[in-house]
């Protein structure tokens, strides 16, 4: 009797099978789009954290803002405009002192799909009736899905400010 030593198409068909298993798992844990997704909310999430510090360092909570951007509930958006801190820029309040000039959206002026899977424009915006703010805007990574429900009653934005109740404050 003559043995044969090799592979069998079964021991084969199940390596490979193993293979893609693990090539798929690590393109998943690797997944280039997402982390670059992930970045650009750490941007959005860090601008908006320095801002929001800014404007209570600059106006504490019991002093009026001083300044309201609309009469009807309307905003200011950060395409397009300037980017100066001294209250002609896009947040129209002057926080020269804790910020050199305002930033902006890393995919500013595109349109690109939110976390949510909406068709939205990459901006920043500012609303105020001069005694509360929100800073808006909309994130991209899947892992930051539940930050739209843990900001205000509007889960179709992620918002930060100090007007109760954020959006539906101003009625939007």
């Amino acid at each position: 009797m003559r043995r044969y030593s090799g592979l069998t198409v079964l021991e084969l068909a199940i390596s490979m099978g193993l293979v893609f298993i693990l090539a798929a798992v690590a393109f998943w844990a690797m997944n280039p789009l997402e982390r670059l997704k992930q970045g650009r909310d750490q941007t959005r999430l860090g601008d908006f954290d320095a801002i929001r510090k800014a404007i209570e360092t600059q106006f504490p909570s019991n002093q009026a803002l001083g300044k309201s951007t609309f009469g009807i509930p309307s905003s200011t958006v950060g395409v397009e405009v300037s980017y100066k801190s001294d209250g002609s820029g896009w947040v129209p309040l002057d926080i020269t002192g804790q910020l050199p000039a305002l930033p902006s959206d890393p995919r500013n002026g595109e349109t690109f799909p939110d976390v949510l899977g909406s068709k939205v424009l990459g901006e920043y915006q500012f609303i105020s009736d001069g005694s509360y703010f929100i800073l808006r805007t909309h994130l991209e990574a899947e892992k930051n899905r539940d930050l739209y429900a843990q900001d205000g009653n509007d889960n179709t934005w992620y918002e930060v400010g100090n007007a109760p109740g954020l959006s539906t404050y101003f009625g939007l």
